[in-house]
């Protein structure tokens, strides 16, 4: 018995109308930067699960004494196969010239000439730089000996990421104040693959298994990342804890040392890095058009040595005790491509249960990998505190 006024107290709450927002709230519904970009920008199909390309540098121009020389004119260097017969070497120490006469590779023994030109003999002592600047070839002279260099065969492996969704036949026919489950479960799933790809194309390990590990002896094959490329890279600068604008310098001055394919990079930096350019580089960093390309907040700043694009990658985050909060990554877009198994591109799967299941079983799938080359045009910068 209600023994008062009806109140939203005194009924039972069943009985009332809920008020339920129909659209479902997300958090961080999409923070894959560096997938967005590239599947727009720089992805090409591969017809193999193993994918290879091939880099070349330039010939070394520079190698170092090794061993003490003295005034002597045979020099015992690290690499004698820099070397012809007739180069002009110089040592930025002293400034001397010396041009190669013989050269033996058993030994990586140079005989020289000493002090060409004005030059003056001075002491070669260990480790001391050699920089080769060219040929001098005596008139009438035949031709020299030929040297190439070879270029290298890098290659990764395309790795099969799934994500299912799956919702009962019960479920898919009650109503409810959010709508439909299985478009709503399409859009989450979307979600979590596309992070499942930007994780692993930051933090994947290239690697192939091929027993052990389950009934079958398949291959599963794991894709290298950006860390995986980048891990023994000389562009890599460790701030160690505040990080400061001649240490950026510093560290652009290496990362676009070598042109490349352009003098622009994305900078791919985790929030603390981000509100650190923010204050060190206040008034020089600028919004671009980069928004209407991508989908993507991109700010630019253009710095003496090249210009960084830079983004904001949440999943450059902490973890409980470490992470990558302190990071950023410098890379050059024209030479990384998302590199995808031919017609297994990110693609959503429809009804692929088993025929007794009493609902519904949906995935998406991407067969992918990642093609980094020439890893002296990117950069780490990482140990960033503030």
């Amino acid at each position: 018995m209600i023994r008062a006024a009806e109140s939203t107290e005194n009924i039972p709450s069943a009985r009332r109308v809920r008020d339920v927002v129909k659209d479902l709230k997300y958090l961080d519904p999409d923070i894959a930067p560096l997938i967005q970009i590239l599947q727009q920008a720089n992805s090409a199909s591969t017809s193999n699960s193993k994918f290879e390309w091939f880099e070349k540098d330039l010939p070394a121009r520079w190698d170092a004494v090794n061993g003490t020389t003295g005034t002597g004119t045979s020099v015992i260097v690290n690499n004698s196969e820099y070397f012809s017969v007739g180069d002009i070497v110089e040592v930025p120490r002293t400034h001397e010239k010396i041009r190669v006469r013989l050269i033996d590779t058993t030994t990586d023994t140079l005989t020289v000439v000493r002090a060409v030109g004005s030059t003056t003999v001075a002491a070669l002592t260990a480790a001391d730089d050699l920089l080769i600047i060219g040929n001098a070839y005596q008139e009438g002279s035949g031709a020299g000996s030929p040297k190439s260099h070879a270029e290298t065969n890098p290659y990764n492996y395309t790795q099969i990421t799934r994500t299912q969704m799956s919702v009962t036949g019960t479920e898919m026919e009650s109503e409810n104040y959010i709508g439909p489950d299985r478009p709503r479960l399409h859009m989450e799933g979307g979600i979590e693959h596309k992070l499942d790809l930007e994780r692993t194309a930051l933090f994947g390990e290239r690697n192939i298994s091929t027993s052990g590990y389950d009934t079958t002896d398949n291959p599963r094959r794991f894709t290298g990342g950006l860390y995986y490329w980048l891990g023994t890279a000389s562009n890599v600068k460790d701030a160690s804890g505040i990080l400061t604008e001649p240490e950026i310098e510093n560290w652009l001055q290496s990362v676009f040392q070598h042109t490349g394919s352009s003098q622009s990079r994305l900078l791919l930096a985790s929030p603390l890095v981000i509100s650190v350019l923010d204050q060190l580089a206040a008034g020089r960093i600028v919004t671009t058009s980069g928004e209407s390309t991508y989908g993507i907040g991109v700010k630019q700043w253009n710095t003496g040595h090249g210009t960084l694009n830079i983004v904001k990658d949440r999943l450059l985050e902490s973890g409980v005790t470490d992470g990558y909060q302190g990071e950023a990554l410098a890379l050059d877009l024209k030479k990384i491509r998302f590199r995808y198994m031919r017609n297994r591109n990110t693609k959503l799967r429809e009804d692929i249960q088993a025929p007794d299941l009493d609902g519904v079983l949906d995935e998406y799938l991407t067969e992918a990998g990642w093609e980094v080359a020439n890893p002296l045009l990117h950069g780490r910068l990482k140990g960033v505190t503030a």
